[in-house]
């Protein structure tokens, strides 16, 4: 995985130049570092909302605060390790005793909460796209399809109200990132463009390389020219978001911290007790 992000940046370097990647580093600034931890935990708080209910449906009931904590220690490592699902492996693997199913409770759980939000940027990217590219507008649209299915799977049958609930804070998560996105822009002194937020976010939530880096820079390299910006601009702005958004994480050094420190205070249970709720993090 840290190979493909080498070689990824590396094409876009070939491509685009190292300049672009550098001036993006000019994204940094208090007020911009201050909008990043507030965006991040806007989507933070609207990722934990929809991890208490999707637990909840599977069985587990968990505190807001008690999701939150687990949402950010989720960002960090997604953001940190690479494939971009450690933190929610990790996630699987603290509630595994959990729920009727065991394992596949949990993993039923993740996979709605992650996959909502997936679906609905894969659709807005397919919307933004189809003036810009036929045939991306219509792979964006076929993901967003494929993710809505197992996103529904792991919500079936539950209240109409609280699936409402899922999707309306899925929404409210990508509204939190794209304005950071907007923010990026805006701070380095770019044009902005709402469609190089979408896809940019779209191309990072793929799992593949290291915090969403290279695929990045490269995704929104390659429509910059249908939406009438500079490669050089797109790749700036991909580059500021990508720094923001990681900043935006970093509450879950805290939280992964805790965690760690509270595991080793709890003594080793017996199997025959592991099924009962996890030990607060």
């Amino acid at each position: 995985m840290f190979a493909i992000t080498v070689a990824l940046l590396a094409l876009t370097v070939r491509v685009v130049g190292a300049q672009a990647l550098l001036d993006g580093w000019q994204v940094l600034n208090v007020w911009t570092v201050l909008a990043a931890l507030a965006c991040g935990f806007i989507m933070t708080g609207a990722q934990a909302l929809r991890w208490t209910l999707l637990l909840a449906h599977r069985g587990t009931a968990i505190t807001w605060s008690r999701a939150l904590a687990d949402c950010y220690s989720s960002s960090l490592l997604n953001m940190v390790l690479p494939g971009g699902l450690g933190g929610d492996a990790a996630r699987v693997a603290v509630y595994r005793h959990t729920g009727p199913k065991k394992w596949l409770s949990p993993l039923a759980a993740v996979g709605a909460e992650r996959l909502s939000t997936t679906t609905l940027l894969f659709a807005t990217a397919a919307l933004c796209l189809i003036d810009v590219s036929g045939r991306l507008a219509l792979m964006a649209a076929a993901v967003s399809v494929a993710t809505l299915v197992i996103s529904v799977w792991g919500t079936r049958g539950m209240d109409w109200r609280r699936t409402l609930t899922i999707w309306a804070s899925s929404a409210l998560g990508i509204a939190a990132l794209f304005m950071l996105f907007v923010i990026a822009m805006a701070a380095l002194g770019g044009p902005v463009v709402p469609v190089l937020a979408v896809v940019g976010l779209a191309a990072m939530s793929i799992p593949i390389g290291v915090g969403g880096w290279g695929v990045r820079e490269l995704s929104v390299s390659l429509i910059a020219a249908g939406i009438s910006v500079s490669m050089e601009t797109a790749v700036m702005a991909s580059t500021g978001y990508g720094l923001l958004a990681a900043i935006s994480t970093l509450p879950g050094i805290v939280t992964v911290w805790t965690a760690g420190t509270r595991q080793k205070q709890v003594p080793a249970r017996p199997d025959s007790a592991a099924n009962g709720q996890p030990q607060p993090d």
